[in-house]
């Protein structure tokens, strides 16, 4: 009995420390993800044939210079394929975009259509359609090192995306001086999700991305499909700390 106790507690001490070695190298293998961080940019509204030329729902061509796109992405996994070189990256993020509306178009909508009908009595200063979404990416990942602060990186994949709110908002000045601000809270047959293709890439805390949706802005038959391309800059923080 006491040797069979003995065995057991070699067993139970050789079993530990392999757990403590699968524990380091578990921790070691995994390698900080480039998703975590910030992003803003730039969004252009495009047709399905990648270009701007709406026709005769014109009013979808943005105002690219009052339109915007800023991300949070408050969470990542990365599960590792070759080492740090190679693996699946996941997370969680807040996408907001804000859509420049142009030559004083409001959009105006029922059940069955979505269009935007201009304004000819009154300028507006802002003139926006806001969608925000909560966002799960998967991307395949390559970088150069485990840490951060030292890689090389480079990810593509697809973001899906579920959209929690939307409206628009108008501002400017009466004839009489008075200051108005109209926010205007509604679903406007916007598509409840999305779908989008991406590329990113860069070096330590810093990169650029670009997102293309492979899904249209609003429901179908609705309106014409209208894609948004979204590029800017990302600013990567790593959640997880090396020694």
């Amino acid at each position: 009995m006491k040797h069979v106790l003995l065995a057991l507690s070699f067993l139970w001490i050789y079993a530990a420390q392999s757990q403590d070695t699968l524990d380091t190298e578990k921790k070691r293998f995994q390698a900080d993800a480039h998703w975590a961080g910030f992003e803003f940019g730039t969004l252009i509204l495009t047709t399905q044939d990648y270009n701007r030329d709406f026709g005769p729902h014109d009013y979808w061509r943005n105002e690219i210079e009052s339109s915007s796109t800023f991300n949070i992405n408050f969470f990542e996994y990365k599960l590792p394929i070759i080492k740090q070189y190679l693996g699946l990256t996941t997370g969680l993020g807040y996408t907001y975009n804000s859509i420049g509306l142009r030559g004083n178009y409001r959009i105006q909508h029922n059940a069955d259509t979505v269009f935007a009908a201009q304004n000819l009595f009154q300028a507006y200063r802002t003139n926006t359609l806001d969608v925000h979404y909560i966002s799960v990416p998967l991307l395949l990942e390559f970088a150069t090192n485990y840490r951060q602060k030292k890689s090389f990186y480079f990810n593509a994949g697809v973001i899906a995306s579920v959209r929690v709110a939307s409206n628009t908002v108008q501002t400017g000045k009466y004839a009489n001086g008075d200051r108005f601000n109209l926010d205007v809270r509604s679903r406007f047959n916007l598509l409840p999700y999305s779908l989008e293709a991406t590329v990113r890439t860069g070096f330590s805390h810093f990169g650029l991305f670009a997102s293309y949706n492979l899904t249209s802005l609003f429901k179908e038959n609705k309106t014409i499909g209208v894609f948004p391309f979204r590029a800017g800059l990302s600013v990567n923080i790593s959640l997880i700390d090396f020694d």
